[in-house]
């Protein structure tokens, strides 16, 4: 369980830091490969919801929803 949490927050800083590498306009690439591997990963014990944001690169309401709880 603890390797869960901390694996919901390794996606939750993953997507703070797309999310600042955006404002900034630098390139993104590497944070969508994570996340995308952190979903993967997490798919099976992560929240309906919050593999919903990300199947649809909801990337802003998944980072609220981590937020919520991680």
């Amino acid at each position: 369980m603890q390797a869960n949490i901390e694996r919901f927050s390794d996606l939750r800083q993953t997507l703070e830091t797309m999310m600042q590498r955006i404002e900034t306009g630098e390139d993104i690439m590497e944070q969508l490969k994570q996340i995308d591997a952190l979903s993967q990963e997490l798919a099976p014990t992560a929240p309906k919801m919050l593999l919903h944001y990300l199947e649809r690169k909801s990337y802003t309401k998944a980072l609220a929803l981590l937020e919520t709880f991680f």
